[in-house]
Formats: structure tokens, sequence, C-alpha cells
């Protein structure tokens, strides 16, 4: 439980404590309630008193037995009975929860309103009725005298040329009577002409104008309402209503300028808050129904003597949020206003004695003044402030059977943006209710510290406590996969929570030995690796420069955008930003940001990149091979019709190849101990070394004095001289493609050479040629029409499978007539 100091008193948080699983079993309850205080000191008011993701009203029958609670999601209702402190009922609703009236004294009659322009009627056996409205509804409030359910909407909009021909936007309260079951006749009001935010000064046309709160006043029935453009007007409920259209009491008897009386008050940011801050969005009466109070979206309340149309004081909050709930607070002479953030508590009469007291209509104020009793203070002044863990979004103060109102209680229910409803107990404002009495008996002890937590606490007074989620380990789904522990996803070992499953602690250490059994050795010698890199930090380390990246990943990009990152071009400018920007470190030092240049997106998208890199990593290739005499630049030239020129050279240069010669010091040979003439001594291996690394350096030497000579080439027989021979040195591809035809015909024997040429001649009479003009150049074009070229090779395939027929005739086997015998043999016998 938290508690927060405030100088009238304290504020005890009920619902500050973290909740806990349902799952957990009782045993580990026990366990937690030993080592956490927090969970020891808990108090829940009602079994299951949350929501599955946020509450936005909160409802208590007038009986005060039951309490109503609308939230989300999927939209529902959870009803309450606070002698059983657990769930009755929960319903699920089509629609989210706009507002909720009691109808009748417990929960036997409903009324809620949709925000899909539904109201909804539930009875005790669930979903009675169902009525549309014509526009969305904002808020509803009940009307006992009548039975009428009044619903504020959101008003009809009138088109820019109705406005500009003279026409204005009317507001509408829709009037259902519950005792005949219809629609009456609404209450309808016009706009103020006052200026909304973003519409032009000097046109005062609105084209919307809707309400957004009602009240009711409990002591008459005097309704009032809230609207967009700051103005609260009032209806009497008393005065009769006839069927006329144009009957006067459809209309306000009064207009309430809130707007004007809270200009200039606040702390409303108009660039950060879109709206009107003069709109009126909550209002209520107090119990004698002679004081009201409304708060705006500026962050302001009003209070007033209805007796006066000038407010009695002006609350500012600070944040400048609108207010969602006002509240009066008899019992203490407060009044309980709410924004997003806080409840603010304040005093509605400038003397102590506004507590514990009544309201006396004759002043306006309370009853018997007792200086040594009550909150005290001047008007407006704080009492408390109650902060939240989350947005509160609407609040009441809970009360029981005999003060159904709450106006002597101190117990706070608020709902808001989280799960749980924050529940607070305030006894400066009154005592617990009836059914958690026991408030007001444990206050003392949850002040107290627990001895074992002091005990165990440090010099510093810190006091270390555990939570309930320590003893599990929260895995996701890819972790699951990773540990192979599939299969115990349905069974009481994995807890399913959210995106992931809790586990205990223990059982996930031992799968984790058994999956991962060398970690420890990763992880330990990761540290070690951490250790060392560390004191290498502590040495001198040499100057660099401090513009060059150091680049474990990405080394490639981050060489290319230090290059272009001194142009000023805006490529230039682009990678300089790149660099220069912390944002993009990962890009070159986390690995997950690898660019994997062999994916198929990469070479997709990037076709020039992958075509550079290729000839690159051919260019190293080269560059790694020891290469020959014969494996030089030469050998490109050989292939394209030129041959190298060979020196003579004497013998016993540097030139000269050392395979033929004799190595003294190469023979493994064992036999007797010679070699060469040489004696193996204790020096062999030593001079065989050294004689290697010196054959080394002279091979070095002799390729280095290779490289910077001129070689010489000469065309071969088949390139015909010349021109031919400059073109295919410039690099003319077609010259050198003759140049390779010719040598290939030239390899060819005599007959072969005649047979092509004869094949080549068929084509001769039919080969056209044609004349293609580009830009700048002309070229001719010799072609053989693709009809005559299937012709022939029919023919050509007609005479092979005639030869091949004949081929088969002739090896055919004679028989005897074939002979040419006039009388064939005969036997006789």
């Amino acid at each position: 439980m938290e508690i927060q100091e405030r100088k009238s008193g304290k504020i005890y948080a009920l619902s500050s404590t973290t909740s806990v699983p349902e799952w957990l079993g009782e045993r580990a309850r026990r366990n937690l309630a030993k080592r956490d205080s927090a969970f020891r000191h808990r108090i829940t008011l009602l079994q299951d008193l949350e929501m599955p993701v946020s509450s936005n009203k909160v409802r208590q029958s007038p009986d005060g037995r039951f309490l109503i609670v609308g939230g989300t999601y999927s939209p529902r209702i959870r009803c309450y009975e606070l002698a059983e402190m657990s769930m009755k009922f929960e319903r699920y609703l089509d629609s989210e929860v706009v507002d909720i009236q009691i109808l009748s004294e417990d929960y036997g009659k409903l009324a809620i309103l949709g925000a899909d322009r539904s109201v909804s009627f539930h009875a005790p056996y669930g979903n009675h009725s169902v009525i549309r409205l014509p526009t969305f509804g904002r808020a509803m409030a009940y009307e006992k005298t009548t039975c009428d359910l009044l619903v504020v909407s959101s008003g009809k909009r009138v088109s820019p040329g109705a406005a500009a021909a003279g026409g204005q936007a009317m507001g509408e309260i829709y009037r259902f009577n519950l005792d005949e079951g219809r629609f009456s006749q609404p209450y309808s009001f016009t706009s103020a002409l006052r200026q909304k935010k973003g519409v032009d000064t000097d046109d005062k046309r609105v084209l919307q104008l809707g309400g957004s709160c009602i009240a009711v006043s409990p002591t008459h029935s005097l309704a009032a309402v809230g609207a967009e453009d700051g103005t609260v007007r009032f209806w009497d409920n008393r005065a009769p209503i006839s069927s006329s259209q144009s009957d006067v009491d459809l209309t306000p008897f009064l207009n309430l300028d809130v707007a004007s009386a809270t200009s200039g008050y606040g702390f409303f940011d108009e660039n950060s808050n879109s709206g009107f801050p003069g709109e009126v969005t909550s209002i209520c009466f107090d119990a004698s129904g002679i004081h009201m109070c409304a708060g705006t979206k500026g962050g302001n309340v009003a209070l007033y003597d209805m007796r006066s149309s000038r407010p009695l004081f002006i609350k500012e909050h600070q944040y400048g949020l609108p207010i969602h709930t006002v509240q009066f607070h008899s019992g203490s002479g407060t009044v309980l206003s709410s924004d997003p953030k806080l409840v603010k508590i304040w005093n509605a009469k400038g003397s102590a004695s506004s507590n514990r007291g009544e309201w006396n209509d004759n002043d306006g104020g309370f009853g018997d003044s007792r200086d040594d009793d009550g909150v005290g203070g001047a008007l407006g002044s704080i009492v408390a402030n109650v902060e939240g863990t989350a947005d509160f979004s609407h609040f009441m103060v809970s009360g029981d059977s005999n003060d159904p109102e709450g106006h002597n209680s101190g117990l706070l229910l608020c709902t808001g943006e989280q799960e749980k409803l924050q529940s607070f107990y305030c006894p400066v404002l009154g005592a617990a209710p009836q059914w958690c009495s026991f408030l007001d008996n444990i206050t003392e002890e949850l002040e107290e510290k627990d001895g074992a937590l002091e005990q165990s606490a440090g010099d510093d007074g810190v006091v270390q406590t555990e939570t309930v989620y320590e003893d599990y380990k929260f895995l996701t789904r890819s972790e699951i996969d990773t540990l192979g522990i599939q299969n115990l996803v349905g069974t009481p070992l994995l807890r399913g929570y959210m995106h992931g499953f809790f586990i205990h602690v223990g059982l996930y250490n031992r799968i984790r030995a058994v999956a991962k059994p060398f970690e420890y050795k990763e992880y330990r010698s990761q540290k070690i690796k951490e250790r060392m890199e560390e004191k290498r930090a502590s040495r001198i380390a040499p100057k660099t420069n401090p513009q060059k990246i150091n680049a474990k990943v990405n080394p490639d990009l981050a060489d290319r955008l230090q290059a272009k990152s001194g142009a000023k071009t805006k490529a230039g400018k682009a990678a300089k930003s790149l660099v220069e920007d912390d944002r993009f470190g990962g890009l070159f030092s986390n690995p997950d940001f690898e660019i994997d240049e062999e994916a198929e997106d990469f070479k997709l998208r990037n076709p020039s990149g992958v075509v550079s890199t290729k000839v690159r990593n051919d260019r190293d290739m080269d560059s790694d091979q020891d290469d020959d005499d014969d494996k030089d630049e030469g050998d490109n030239l050989d292939a394209s019709g030129f041959t190298k020129i060979n020196e003579n050279e004497k013998w016993g240069s540097e030139s000269e190849d050392d395979e033929g010669q004799i190595d003294y010091y190469d023979s493994d040979s064992d036999e007797d101990g010679f070699q060469g003439g040489k004696i193996r001594g204790e020096l062999y291996e030593n001079n065989r070394k050294s004689s290697r690394d010196k054959k080394k350096k002279d091979a070095k030497k002799i390729k280095a004095k290779k490289k910077k000579k001129n070689v010489m080439y000469e065309a071969d027989d088949y390139v015909g001289g010349g021109a031919n021979a400059i073109d295919i040195g410039i690099g003319n591809v077609s010259a050198e493609a003759d140049a390779n035809k010719r040598k290939k015909e030239m390899s060819l024997s005599m007959a072969e050479r005649l047979q092509l040429q004869s094949n080549e001649s068929k084509f001769v009479g039919d080969t056209k040629r044609l004349k293609v003009t580009g830009q700048g150049s002309v070229k001719e074009v010799t072609f053989i029409p693709k009809a005559t070229r299937k012709k022939l090779e029919a023919q050509e395939k007609a005479r092979k499978e005639a030869q091949v027929k004949d081929d088969r005739v002739g090896r055919s086997r004679r028989g005897v007539k074939s002979l040419g015998f006039k009388t064939p043999f005969k036997h006789h016998q």
C-alpha cells in the first residue's frame, strides 16, 4: 500500500500494489507474503474489481448495495455486491460504454448509453431492449418526477449554405419517457454566437452545436446542460409542456455564461490542446440544490450560488486539462474535481466550520461554526490532491446503505486507463463505508513497518523487497522454440500471459543447461575478452584520424561514404550527415545491420554494385596468384592473334630458369652421406634453408625486372597485318572475331576447308544487304532470309534421309531370286 503524505493528513492508495496472477498457487502466495511487505499489507476491497484493459464509468445503486462498472475490452459491465465483496455478474455489450444510469433502487433496471448511438435497457435477466438515437449521445440523466431519460446529443450539423442564409445550429436533448415507452418532444437550444477556436472572427455562425454534460438537481426538477459554446442552460421539468411544436417550454428559461466568467483563468495551452477552453465538460448540484459547480475544458471549476450569475470562486487546475467529473462532499464541505492527472479536493466555504456540517439554506453555507473541528481554510484552499498511477476518466465517492450518496464517506473509486480500478481512502473526508469498515481499524497497522524488514535493512535504511514475478521467467514464443520446449505449451509448467509464457526460474535454468551446455564457457571467454580489451584501452594508443570510421561491420560502405563526404554535392552532403550522425552508428558496429551482398534482393536493387564487387574479387584473385613466365600479360594477346617475341638471353643470366640446375642441398639421399662432393655436417639444415630463401629472393627480383622490360609481340599469319593488327591491338571486337575465324579455318584440313566453302557458297545467291542509318553513322548489314535458310535446311535433311535409306537397302540380305536363276534348284530324293 502506498501512503501519500499531505498537510491535512494521509491518503492511502489501496490499489497501488501490483496485481497477483490468477494461476499463482496458494503456497506461492504465502511465500510471497513472507518476503514482500507490500504484498502482505495489500488490501483487496472487492474481488475482481478490474477490467481487462481499462474502465470508464462507475456508479453506485441508490440503495448503496451494488456497484456498476463499465469498461473494455471487449465492452462490458460488471456488477459487484458490496455486502459479499465480490462480483455478482458480468455482461458483454455491442459497443463501448459512454454513460450509465441506474433507474431503480438496485441493479434491476439499468440504462447504458453506447458509442453506436444506442441506449440499451437491462433487467436482472439480461438485455431487455435497445433504442436508437438520431445523433451520438454524450451524457445521460434520469428525471424521476416525469420518468424521462434525458440524453445530451452532439447536435445536428448545419450546412455552410444554410448557415450563410441565416440558419443556426441547433442543439437537442432527447427525452425518452420510460412510462409511455416513446420519445417526447426534445429540448432544443441555439448557439450563443460565441466564437470557437478555428472559426474566423468575422463569422459568428456555428455549423454544429452539441451538449457535453447534464445534471438534474436532487431537490427540485431543474435540469442543467453544459454545451460546447461555454453556456449552461436550464430547463424546469415541473412546467407542463403541451404538444405544440412552438411551445416555449422546450427552450431553456435561463442561460448561464460560464465561458465569460472563466475567461483569463487557467493554464490551457492552445498550441498543444484543441477546442474551445470555455466549453463546459462537467456539471453537478449539491444536496440542497443551492450551489452548483461547472468544470470547463480549460481546467477551471466555477462555483456558483444559484441566486447569482457571478461565480463565488474559480478553481484552477494547473495541468490545464478538461475537467471530467465534479462532485460535492457535504460531509466535509469540500468540492472534488478531477482531470486526467489528479483529483483535487478543495474547500467550498471560507470557514473552519465547513467540516461535518450541513448546507444551510438561509445563508447558503454550512451550519454551526466550530473552529476546532473541520478541514478549515479559506474558500478554494487545497485540502488534498489525489494522484494515481494512470490517467483518470471518472470517479465517485462510495457510500453504503445508510449513506448511498457518500456525503460522509472517505472512500474514492476512480476509473482510468489501467486494468485495476484505483481506490483511495481519505480519512480527512470521512470514515470508511460500512461494507469496508475494516479500513478504519487497520489504518494504524498499515503505517507501521515490518520488524523483520527493519532488521534486514542496511545502514542506508533501504529495505530490499521482492516481487511476485522474481521466481518466474518470462519467455516469448521464439525463445521457447530455441529451447525446444514446445511440448510444454498448454501444461501447468508454462503459464500463458500476453504474448508469451511464465516458467519457473528453477525449471528454466535446468532446461537451459541441457539446451546450451557450452553457454558458460562462451560467457567466460566473452568476459575475458572484454577485460583484455579494457586493459588495452589503458595503453598509449597511436594517433588516429578522428574523421575515419572504425567500421567493424560494412567496411566497404564506410569507405564509400567517407570518400563521398568530402564532396560538396548533394550526395556528398547526405553521406557526410550519415557519417557524422550518431543515430546511424550501429550501421558500422552492430552485426544485425550487416549488408548481405549475396542476397537476391541486394543484387536486384544494386546491379552496379554486384558487377563492381565481381571485378574487384577477380582482381584480388589475380593479384594473389604467382604466375610463371608463360602466364604473363602476353597470354591475352597470344589468344588474340599475337605472339610474344623471345629474346636470346645468355646462359647463366638471371632470367634463366633454375629448374635444370643441381641443388646440392636439396637431396635427401642417405646412402653414403655425400652429395655433390660435399659432406653433410652440423650446418647442413641451416645452409639448406638459407639457400631456399636466397632462391626465392632471386626469383622475385627476376620477376620484377621482367615487368619493367618492354615486351614485343608480332602478328600471326592469319591476322593479315596492317590495319587488322592495329584494330585487334586497340580492342576492336569485329576484327578479333575475323582473326579467330581465319585461325579456325587454317587449323582445318584441306578437305574440311573445301566443304566449308561449298556450304557457304550455297547461301551467296540468297544473301541480302541492308543499310541501317543511326545517329551519326551508317552500317551495312548482310543477312540470309529466314525462309531461304529453312528451305535449304529442309533440302539438306531430305538428302541425308535418302542417303541413309540407300545405305540400308545396300546392306540388306539378298535372296535366291536375286541370283537370276530361271528354274529354282530342286532336291531330288
